[in-house]
C-alpha cells in the first residue's frame, strides 16, 4: 500500500505549495519545481500505479 499512497501523497502535498507561492513554485528559483519534478518522475520509475492496485487487491482478494 505504501507503494500507492506515498508517492500520490508526495506529489499533492508538492502541488499545494506550489499553488501557494503562485508562479513563483514553478521557477527554479524555489526547490518546490524541482521536488515536484522528483517525485513525479518517481512515481514513474517505480511502475504505474495501476500495477500497483491490481497487485494488492489480488494480494488482499487471495487473503
Amino acid at each position: 500500500m505504501i507503494k500507492i499512497i506515498a508517492p500520490r501523497m508526495a506529489c499533492a502535498v508538492i502541488d499545494r505549495a506550489m499553488q501557494v507561492h503562485g508562479a513563483g513554485g514553478l521557477s527554479q528559483d524555489h526547490f518546490l519545481a524541482q521536488a515536484y519534478a522528483g517525485a513525479r518522475s518517481l512515481r514513474l520509475a517505480d511502475g504505474p500505479d495501476e500495477v500497483h492496485i491490481a497487485s494488492l487487491a489480488r494480494s488482499m482478494l487471495k487473503g
